[in-house]
């Protein structure tokens, strides 16, 4: 949607400083929500590095926003995303665009925090109490007990049968990898916007983002 937005400014907005202000509130409105999520992405180590970086916010505008404290939710996002829209409006009053290019780019920014919003909705939706808890249960309770069951049926002493005593520990450790890992599963499900490799990659989201309409918002008019 960030790219959708660029091509259309691009086009559309006469008033160069307008629609790269627009991209920068959208890039900067991007990262900061991925900071509102309170998890490894703070202010300080990750969106304060892409503003250095790509100079998304000057220090009145960062100024404005600091009231809401980034780290500790959606605020700054919204507000961020609010400026765009407040861009589109004067871009309109203007004259610099119609009310259907208005409507367009307004219907745009809508989506954009719709799409953003749709992440928060997700992490207050973790995965289901009682997978998690029989998950518990069965690596507290029954795995334990299991492994002295098997134990017990293996013999003791003269009785004890090796070929069933390996077959028994063969099982019983299938069946502790086999439970902890889905219980282990489960936890990386509740958070999938860490730092491990198996969640989402949102730093390519943001250098794809602030790259790519960068590369739209500098494009050139073919020659004559």
């Amino acid at each position: 949607m960030i790219q959708d937005t660029a091509g259309l400014v691009s086009c559309q907005f006469p008033d160069s400083a307008r629609k790269e202000r627009l991209i920068r509130y959208m890039n900067a409105s991007h990262v900061a929500g991925y900071v509102g999520l309170g998890g490894p992405y703070s202010k300080r180590h990750f969106f304060d590095h892409f503003n250095q970086e790509h100079n998304l916010l000057n220090k009145d505008e960062l100024a404005k926003v600091d009231h809401h404290n980034m780290d500790s939710g959606s605020a700054t996002f919204k507000e961020l995303i609010t400026w765009c829209q407040l861009e589109v409006a004067a871009a309109r009053k203007a004259g610099h665009i119609d009310t259907y290019e208005a409507v367009e780019l307004q219907n745009r920014c809508l989506n954009f925090r719709a799409a953003m919003d749709g992440i928060y909705d997700y992490c207050e939706q973790p995965t289901q109490f009682f997978y998690i808890h029989f998950l518990v249960l069965i690596s507290t309770i029954y795995l334990p007990l299991f492994a002295v069951g098997s134990g017990y049926s293996s013999g003791w002493g003269d009785e004890m049968d090796w070929k069933i005593e390996i077959l028994n520990v063969t099982i019983v450790a299938l069946q502790a990898i086999f439970v902890v890992g889905l219980r282990l599963l489960a936890q990386k499900m509740v958070d999938p916007y860490g730092l491990d490799l198996e969640d989402l990659s949102v730093i390519s989201y943001i250098y794809v983002g602030i790259e790519n309409s960068n590369i739209i918002m500098s494009a050139q008019p073919p020659p004559n």
